[in-house]
């Protein structure tokens, strides 16, 4: 038989995840509980920019270390999850 997706515990975890933020949206407002997430997301706005300008400045360099982060993913699928 297959292994049901969502198990009984997951539920109550989604459930009571659920429940604690709707709490604190209705103690603090939906803005204040955004804005942590908002602020994350417009500091990381540069990211974009900065990658461009690294690929400009040493194309051999951010080709080798993609190669590495390739290599690394191919292992790691090619061996499984173990741990």
């Amino acid at each position: 038989m297959e292994e049901a997706i969502l198990k009984p515990s997951t539920l109550w975890t989604i459930g009571v995840c659920l429940v604690v933020i709707g709490v604190a949206a209705h103690w603090f407002g939906w803005p204040a509980l955004l804005w942590f997430p908002r602020s994350v997301l417009e500091g990381l706005e540069w990211a974009p920019a900065a990658l461009l300008e690294a690929i400009a400045a040493s194309p051999t360099t951010v080709g080798l270390i993609a190669l590495g982060i390739v290599l690394m993913v191919a292992a790691r699928i090619w061996t499984g999850r173990k741990g």
